[in-house]
């Protein structure tokens, strides 16, 4: 990403597109129907339940709160787990790719990638992340705090190659 596509958003550096979806996702009607508190209510029921892993009771929570407040990252991130977790692979990879797109600085989306195409045996499409992941961490001085969790996944990505 050069200097000249890039926007400086609330810490986190967003490509030109990606902060006018960010934009234009804050100025649907939709997100100001609900008041923070209101959904922040939502959420702590949506959270009760993935806590309980129950998966499919979070799921219609974390629905709604996707609709009314769509670019709120924990909202895509319990979405996204909440698919993962009912095997519901290809629109939890949806989820996770919106929340690296609009917030782009914060790798955990990534990571929970991987962990999607791992349950569906896309080894080629986890190789590929994890190297974009290595990337990161390789220039990064001290390292990045997940940089572990990218070891395992790809000693987990060698032990299914070792299968087939």
């Amino acid at each position: 990403m050069t200097k000249e596509n890039t926007v400086k958003t609330q810490g986190e550096g967003r490509s030109t597109w990606a902060q006018t979806l960010y934009d234009e996702l804050n100025a649907l009607p939709s997100a100001s129907r609900l008041s923070n508190e209101q959904l922040e209510v939502i959420y702590a029921m949506g959270y009760t339940h993935l806590t309980q892993r129950q998966y499919d009771q979070a799921l219609s929570f974390f629905l709604v709160l996707s609709l009314y407040g769509a670019t709120r990252r924990h909202y895509l991130m319990g979405l996204a787990y909440c698919l993962q977790m009912l095997e519901r692979y290809d629109e939890a990879i949806d989820k996770y790719s919106l929340a690296l797109v609009l917030h782009p600085k914060r790798y955990d989306a990534a990571l929970r990638i991987v962990e999607c195409y791992l349950a569906l045996e896309n080894l080629e499409e986890a190789r590929s992340m994890l190297g974009w992941l290595e990337e990161i961490d390789r220039a990064s001085p001290q390292g990045q705090p997940w940089g572990g969790k990218v070891k395992a996944l790809r000693e987990v990505l060698g032990a299914k190659r070792s299968k087939d």
